[in-house]
């Protein structure tokens, strides 16, 4: 057995998914440095249309200041949509609801690209669309 029959399966996808959603949600910035992959870029699309960008250390400084305003844990909550696996690439797509983009509780619809470096799976993008939770 190869170790990319472990490593490269939908389920490997999802448990890093799920270490992600754990520690992002808790404000773990320090674990979020092994997750993010070096080159990370996120996209947020608000609601108004308005886009926001951010790289690792962007993104990173925007949970950590969550932190030290004291917020609690953010909503866990997930809806796996679809896992897509090519070589040392993957995409997963997911809804999630939660606080943390903008303050406000959000329906967030996400596609995360994940590429499988250091021998581990790394997210390096996410797209995420904002919407109200009645959406």
């Amino acid at each position: 057995m190869k170790t990319t029959d472990k490593t490269h399966t939908k389920e490997a996808i999802r448990k890093a998914m799920e270490h992600l959603i754990d520690r992002a949600t808790n404000f773990d910035v320090e674990a979020l440095e092994t997750i993010y992959h070096k080159n990370f870029h996120t996209t947020l699309v608000l609601p108004d249309g308005k886009v926001e960008t951010f790289n690792k250390k962007e993104f990173k400084e925007h949970f950590a200041k969550q932190a030290q305003e004291g917020k609690t844990q953010l909503n866990t909550w997930a809806d796996w949509h679809d896992f897509h696996i090519i070589g040392d690439s993957a995409v997963c797509v997911l809804s999630r609801k939660h606080s943390g983009m903008n303050g406000e509780e959000m329906k967030l619809l996400c596609n995360i690209e994940l590429k499988f470096e250091d021998n581990r799976w790394q997210v390096i993008r996410e797209a995420i669309f904002l919407r109200p939770l009645n959406e």
